[in-house]
């Protein structure tokens, strides 16, 4: 398995999903380009450098109910993105992203 392959082993779902986000410091609110049950692809103004920890919570009712992660930024490009690994989580919110994920995985691919 490729260092990419590795990055993307988790069904992605493209989707543009709001976040709330904090690394420590400051709050920011941004849109995700993709996300899978193990992390998210953010469209932020700001570049993460890799390593930076956040708190992230984000959600699409009724679907996705409210979720609350944290996670460590494993990749960045400018003008292509932020990825985020999720870390840790509740065994509540991971099943409610996973079940979210691939259900709507499912509907695109129909």
């Amino acid at each position: 398995m490729t260092k990419s392959d590795e990055r993307f082993r988790a069904p992605r779902l493209v989707a543009m999903i709001t976040v709330a986000l904090s690394d420590g410091v400051a709050h920011y609110v941004v849109d995700t380009e993709n996300l899978s049950s193990s992390g998210l692809c953010l469209c932020p103004r700001k570049l993460f450098p890799v390593g930076t920890k956040l708190h992230l919570m984000f959600g699409q009712p009724p679907e996705l109910p409210a979720v609350s992660v944290n996670g460590i930024v494993r990749w960045y490009a400018d003008g292509k993105g932020v990825g985020v690994e999720f870390t840790e989580m509740s065994e509540e919110d991971r099943r409610a992203l996973t079940q979210f994920v691939n259900s709507q995985t499912r509907v695109e691919l129909s």
